[in-house]
């Protein structure tokens, strides 16, 4: 499978921005006087353009939806403007929102990329792509129908055709895109979760396999309906700096 990625993107000036307003956030949020933080019903929590932040929990949340239930996949979350054709789940929220959000619960920020990743991610460049490094983050997923709410590991809902089995538990790695020629990669590309090594995305998968686009699909005996809401929860591991 080949993925083609797309070149438009926001100017860095808007990237900077939303980090200013998420850094003024976290000002707002870390350091309210008490008459605020009374009158906030849980000073521990923020909600960030959609995405709620929980502090003590260590978690952001943001909504997402079944983008598609069966066939093969490179992606497990992309944006709506983001390669759809192979994703899971896909989203309304912006990759840099979800960037700022993750800020505000002491994540790095996107490191400077000395080159960019080529446009076609095909088997010759996924087998010589360098593992990418980062912080450890639990995704879940949680939704709700008739049966009742649902809330399991993202894994749960990736078979792996090589293993014959679903994708094994363990974390993903936030590496926090890159950042090349002033544009955010995550917000030109899309791309959130990725399946295979791409560094243009937020989370990577750190599993074996990463360099193969040809193993993942969805678990169709698991996943829900297209078009079912999801919400999409990123929880850090307790060795975070704080």
């Amino acid at each position: 499978m080949v993925t083609y990625r797309r070149r438009l993107s926001p100017p860095l000036s808007g990237f900077l921005r939303v980090c200013i307003v998420g850094l003024l956030a976290l000002v707002g949020w870390t350091a309210a006087p008490p008459r605020a933080q009374a009158a906030d019903p849980d000073p521990r929590t923020l909600d960030f353009k959609g995405i709620h932040i929980d502090k003590e929990k260590r978690t952001v949340t943001f909504p997402a939806a079944i983008n598609m239930n069966e066939g093969m996949l490179e992606y497990l979350i992309v944006t709506e403007m983001g390669k759809t054709h192979e994703s899971l789940l896909s989203t309304k929220i912006q990759a840099y929102d979800i960037q700022v959000a993750m800020l505000l619960l002491g994540v790095k920020p996107a490191a400077k990329a000395g080159s960019e990743p080529p446009a076609q991610l095909n088997k010759q460049y996924l087998q010589s792509a360098p593992e990418l490094k980062g912080e450890k983050v639990d995704l879940f997923l949680a939704w709700q129908d008739a049966h009742g709410p649902h809330r399991l590991r993202a894994e749960d809902l990736i078979w792996n055709l090589k293993d014959n089995a679903v994708m094994r538990d363990g974390p993903w790695t936030y590496n926090g895109s890159e950042m090349y020629g002033g544009r955010f990669l995550a917000q030109t590309d899309g791309s959130v979760a990725a399946l295979v090594r791409d560094s243009a995305a937020l989370m990577n998968n750190p599993r074996p396999g990463n360099d193969d686009d040809q193993i993942w699909k969805a678990y169709s005996k698991v996943t829900p309906p297209i078009g079912t809401a999801v919400d999409v929860i990123i929880e850090l591991e307790e060795d975070v700096v704080k």
